[in-house]
């Protein structure tokens, strides 16, 4: 009986709270991105009624960006889970996306303080990635 001990087999993870954080604002990030799009769909009929079929295509473009980045960043999470090497390489590249888009929305449309919460989640994810529990855990350190 001596013999038995009390430590975990060798296959479980250590449990990583900063991994289950990023998952966390990666999947904020998902559900915005989402909430995005359908807003935008929403708004494109509105947009051709006042501006034209021009400015309705550019809206439901930028819808379907919405949707393909709240994707991405639902794949990058699950990636994550999975303690996966390119799921930190995906959510880095998403938040460069998340702030470049940002940045086009301030210039194209008129100022709003809401757009501050693409840059906010974009400095909390990639100051999430940097720490060097999620690096190692995640295969980059």
């Amino acid at each position: 009986m001596t013999a038995l001990t009390d430590a975990a087999p060798a296959t479980a993870t250590a449990r990583l709270p900063m991994v289950g954080l990023l998952r966390a604002l990666l999947l904020i990030e998902a559900a915005a991105g989402l909430a995005l799009a359908v807003f935008l769909s929403l708004v494109a009929d509105a947009v051709a009624a006042q501006s034209g079929i021009a400015d309705e295509t550019n809206v439901r473009f930028a819808a379907g960006a919405a949707f393909l980045f709240a994707l991405f960043a639902a794949i990058a999470s699950r990636g994550a889970r999975r303690r996966r090497g390119w799921a930190w390489t995906m959510a880095a590249i998403l938040q460069v996306l998340l702030a470049i888009g940002t940045g086009i929305a301030i210039m194209v449309a008129e100022w709003h303080p809401a757009y501050l919460v693409g840059f906010a989640l974009a400095t909390a994810v990639m100051l999430v990635l940097s720490v060097a529990s999620v690096r190692r855990a995640l295969g980059q350190a």
